[in-house]
């Protein structure tokens, strides 16, 4: 990883790293290029791996990541590892990352929403750490100006993808997930009401399914799943939207409601003693089981036999 003197100011990667994934640069013989068709043949490959990462994978840690208390340091401490964002952008962290609970509290107490116990001599406050993709300019060069008389001088040459650590106060929210009618199909989601206290027909349609499985024949239960499965699947991607932002012209390129920070843990019970120097961390348990994880399909396709033979 690079180190902070290596790097510009964080730009929240948008601007440095676009999406393009529709158009593609035509190179012809003699053609002159500029930076702009540089940028855009980049735009393009990377707009194709995030739209194929976003929509058929979602967002997930693939390995690693782990999140570990020190209480001798008085820190929370993310493992390397590897996971995507909402937006199919790589959270990859290559070396260990940590964070002073003490100063982060000093830092945050006073936010706005931000609850916690004070009382003697002890602060306690329940949290969650998540990640997001954070984007750098480094090594910079020398170069000329542009066509405007701007920009000479120095100019940077890489664009380093990294990720930045939060401790948010309070536990993580229950995800919004997408495909709820599979999920109620497989008994994961409870069915949506309707103003009228009645379930939604669409929902409906998925318990029946998961009822006419159930009731099939031994012989029959496994085609009757694969319609089912089949059929809802449909239902889902009908009612499968993009995001819609005026504001961001590249929201209608991937999933609403997609998440642009990675949840990897909630920290609860965390206990600091306050200090002449600041604050302790005393006390503090991790439960890495609250993250969305990314499994290989070698690994589904090896678990599939397992499922077909639950639902004979």
């Amino acid at each position: 990883m690079a180190s902070p003197a290596d790097l510009s100011t964080d730009t929240r990667s948008a601007g440095l790293l676009p999406n393009l994934p529709f158009v593609a640069l035509h190179p012809h013989y003699g053609m002159l290029l500029g930076v702009a068709d540089f940028q855009a043949d980049q735009a393009y490959h990377r707009g194709k791996m995030r739209l194929h990462n976003a929509w058929l994978h979602g967002a997930g840690v693939v390995w690693g990541l782990g999140v570990a208390v020190d209480l001798p340091r008085g820190e929370i401490a993310v493992a390397p590892g590897l996971a995507y964002d909402g937006f199919g952008r790589e959270l990859h962290v290559d070396q260990p990352m940590c964070l002073h609970v003490g100063r982060w509290f000093a830092a945050h107490r006073k936010d706005a929403g931000f609850s916690y116990t004070e009382g003697g001599g002890r602060v306690s406050f329940d949290a969650h750490v998540r990640i997001r993709h954070r984007a750098c300019l480094t090594q910079p060069m020398p170069a000329l100006a542009d066509s405007c008389g701007e920009g000479g001088g120095t100019a940077y040459s890489r664009v380093f993808e990294t990720v930045e650590v939060e401790l948010m106060p309070g536990l993580a929210a229950t995800p919004v997930h997408r495909h709820h009618l599979l999920r109620v199909l497989l008994g994961l989601d409870g069915p949506r009401m309707g103003d009228d206290g009645n379930v939604l027909l669409a929902d409906q349609t998925a318990l029946d399914a998961r009822a006419a499985i159930a009731a099939a024949a031994p012989a029959d239960r496994v085609t009757t799943a694969a319609a089912a499965f089949h059929h809802i699947s449909v239902l889902d991607t009908l009612a499968d939207t993009p995001a819609s932002d005026p504001d961001d012209a590249e929201s209608g390129l991937f999933p609403a409601d997609a998440p642009s920070c990675l949840v990897l843990a909630d920290v609860s019970g965390i206990e600091l003693t306050v200090q002449d120097d600041g604050y302790a961390l005393v006390a503090a348990a991790v439960a890495n089981e609250v993250r969305a994880v990314l499994l290989p399909s070698a690994t589904l396709q090896a678990a599939s036999g397992a499922f077909l033979a639950a639902i004979a």
